[in-house]
């Protein structure tokens, strides 16, 4: 801007559009939201502060006239593109600090109308030099192009984080979930709910031994059929031939939550290929592990499995063949997969009392990974951004149900939860690796995604 007029109006606009209960964010507690706000600061002399004007973090530099955060920046680029309106949702009395900035946008602009107003008293000559010159922080994302997120605000154009302080001096909040973040739960235990219940007519001459995965991923019907998932343990210890087809069941409970859950659905079929094969043995292994949980198995040394059977210690699954030493090697080896997903995926779903909205949240952070090779910069993207609505639904959600501290720990507990189930499945491509080298008879759909890479 090169006027004093469209300096002012853009300053005056920057003041009028962040507007607070943003549709998008969690709310504050009344509590915290009625304490005294911080005092104004005043910078001494004609020395430039370096403290946000607006919420009082650290400045990156002077945008719109304003001396502001990229945070604050960010927000009101992104209001005026997308010509939000925001209201007041505490009667207009809010605390104004860094930590609540992005909940509290109407009050937040109150504070930033005063300073703009005395920024136009102080320099009615404000010129384009403000407006472009240098800043102390350089943009992180800002290559990155518009891509809506379903619960946290974030800087499409400037900095993902607005400074370094942010996140590392925020003091504790009193948070409760939005309605959008209790949506995106919602919605995780619809999908849920929706694989589950999914039920088709038997009929095996449709099930192929080895199908195409772009067969398999467009009609998962062709693994195996969608009967009942029963993991009660009632039809007793399952062998070899009986863990294959349970395995395949699996399977087709991966390929159908990843056809349901957005926007991976919407993904072409080679990406669909790739994210599939990255999450389905530690995906199934969870959902397994969990099953086996809510069912109240008895035996907590078992594994259950959907068809009714169960893994069981010291039981060979390969009882009636010939007294070989590869049914020895694999014995031991079925036993060491056991003994894994007992011990890293089933006795730490006990140990932390994994609830359904949790688990249903974990499930779609693993399938919503960004990072698998394969992707478009565009889908990774958009991976990218569902997952942090995930994530941000969730930790929402465990500080609503827990101080700040136990929801933090708990946070970092849960996301562990991945990485044992991930370390888990890696001793089942083991297994399948030794099946293959001591020429056993491995199922193909099995070795094709749980043990070659992508």
């Amino acid at each position: 801007m090169t006027t004093d007029t469209q300096s002012s109006t853009a300053a005056f606009a920057f003041a009028a559009l962040m507007g607070c209960g943003s549709p998008s964010q969690a709310a504050f507690s009344m509590d915290s939201l009625l304490k005294p706000e911080l005092g104004e600061f005043s910078p001494s002399g004609g020395e430039e502060t370096s403290i946000c004007s607006v919420c009082c973090d650290e400045a990156s530099g002077r945008h719109y006239g304003v001396v502001a955060c990229f945070g604050c920046k960010g927000f009101f680029r992104r209001t005026v593109r997308a010509g939000k309106n925001y209201v007041c949702r505490y009667e207009k009395n809010c605390r104004i600090d860094k930590a609540g900035r992005n909940k509290l946008g109407w009050s937040l602009m109150q504070s930033a109308q005063t300073e703009t107003r005395q920024e136009d008293k102080k320099n009615p000559r404000r010129n384009a030099q403000y407006e472009t010159g240098p800043m102390k922080k350089m943009s992180v994302s800002s290559m990155v192009g518009d891509l809506p997120c379903v619960n946290k605000m974030r800087d499409d154009c400037d900095d993902t984080a607005t400074s370094p302080s942010s996140r590392a001096d925020s003091a504790p909040i009193d948070l409760r979930p939005s309605p959008l973040d209790e949506s995106v739960l919602t919605t995780l235990c619809e999908i849920e709910n929706i694989v589950f219940q999914l039920r088709e007519p038997g009929n095996d001459d449709k099930i192929m031994k080895n199908p195409t995965l772009q067969h398999a991923i467009t009609k998962s019907t062709s693994i195996t059929n969608r009967t009942l998932l029963n993991f009660n343990g009632s039809r007793g210890d399952a062998k070899m031939d009986c863990v294959a087809a349970n395995l395949r069941r699996l399977i087709v409970v991966a390929i159908d939550y990843a056809n349901t859950l957005r926007p991976i659905a919407d993904l072409n079929i080679d990406e669909k290929i790739a994210l599939i094969k990255n999450c389905v043995a530690p995906f199934s292994l969870l959902f397994c592990g969990y099953q086996s949980i809510v069912n109240d198995a008895p035996d907590s040394d078992c594994i259950y499995l959907p068809s009714g059977h169960k893994i069981s210690p010291h039981t060979s699954l390969f009882e009636n063949v010939p007294d070989e030493k590869k049914y020895v090697l694999l014995d031991a080896k079925a036993d060491i997969v056991r003994r894994n997903v007992v011990d890293m995926v089933i006795n730490q779903l006990k140990k932390l009392d994994v609830s359904k909205t949790e688990m249903v949240a974990l499930k779609a952070i693993m399938a919503l990974d960004p990072n698998v090779r394969g992707l478009s910069a565009k889908s990774s993207q958009l991976l990218l951004v569902a997952r942090e609505s995930v994530q941000n639904a969730l930790f929402s959600h465990l500080i609503s149900r827990f101080g700040t501290s136990e929801a933090t720990a708990r946070f970092a507990h849960l996301l562990l939860l991945i990485a044992s189930a991930t370390r888990a499945s890696s001793s089942l491509a083991a297994f399948l690796q030794l099946g293959k080298d001591v020429s056993y008879d491995i199922d193909p759909i099995l070795e094709e995604l749980l043990l070659n890479d992508i």
